[in-house]
């Protein structure tokens, strides 16, 4: 609640009976893009934003964050979903990461704000590795989102998750070359592959706050995005040398003036 509305749990705590400065009840943390320039992120609350198709695993793999017993058959959910808990990292820490739950006919109006990838720290594209038609779809979502990064410059690390790995009825040679060609073409990681069913989590959550805190990888590039990036780098370098031929101009003027002169007091 504090990450997603701080203003009103700052009204929580006043009514409990909190007499400190509010100021200092929460943590503000830097902005995202300095964490990527930094390439490295001090946050100990990561969100990750859960894309893909209907079916896919995403509210199986949201339940099993939180303990809940695998269920065969989840329904279709109407609302956008949470989860929270806390992730164990190395050297004994703990880091607290949120799940938010995209359902798939809210991706193309979430998408279309300047800011609507500016709250995620990591972003997830679950697929039903047993479905070919589920990989297509979470492929889209995920070049949607690879693409309003690169416009609005909220450029996210992504993970791949091919869900249901207990099941097989699509081809696994096939479902996993596709899978991985498209990883490579957007420079990311490879698949991680899961199996609620049979607890067989490939430590996702852990690879998930991972990401999130080495921001400055995982983030998908399309071709577009390289395209910009080339032709950014011609721009720059073109005004590169405009500069030095500028100033090269100005140096020789100014020799030139003060040849000048000197000539006209000489012959004076």
């Amino acid at each position: 609640m504090t990450l997603l509305d701080p203003a009103k749990s700052l009204a929580y705590l006043i009514y409990l009976g909190y007499t400190n400065d509010p100021a200092t009840a929460l943590r503000v943390t830097r902005k995202r893009t300095v964490d990527v320039k930094k390439q490295q992120s001090d946050r100990h609350v990561f969100q990750c934003f859960v894309f893909g198709p209907k079916n896919a695993g995403k509210s199986s793999l949201l339940s099993s964050f939180v303990g809940r017993p695998f269920q065969n058959s989840h329904g279709s959910s109407s609302y956008q979903s949470y989860t929270v808990n806390a992730v164990d990292q190395l050297r004994g820490t703990k880091k607290t990461l949120i799940l938010h739950e995209i359902l798939e006919d809210d991706v193309k109006q979430f998408l279309s704000s300047k800011e609507s990838l500016a709250a995620c720290d990591v972003a997830v594209f679950v697929y039903d590795s047993s479905d070919e038609y589920s990989l297509k779809r979470a492929s889209e979502f995920l070049m949607d989102v690879a693409r309003r990064g690169e416009d609005t410059g909220y450029g996210v690390p992504c993970l791949f998750v091919a869900a249901k790995d207990d099941l097989g009825s699509y081809p696994m040679a096939i479902r996993d070359s596709e899978a991985v060609i498209i990883c490579r073409e957007l420079k990311i990681d490879a698949p991680i592959r899961i199996s609620v069913k049979k607890r067989e989590m490939n430590n996702i959550f852990w690879r998930i706050v991972n990401a999130a805190e080495r921001c400055h990888l995982s983030v998908p590039e399309t071709e577009y995005g390289r395209n910009m990036k080339q032709y950014r780098r011609i721009v720059n370098r073109s005004l590169v040398f405009a500069s030095v031929g500028a100033a090269a101009a100005v140096v020789a003027l100014a020799a030139y003036r003060a040849y000048a002169s000197r000539k006209s007091h000489s012959a004076s």
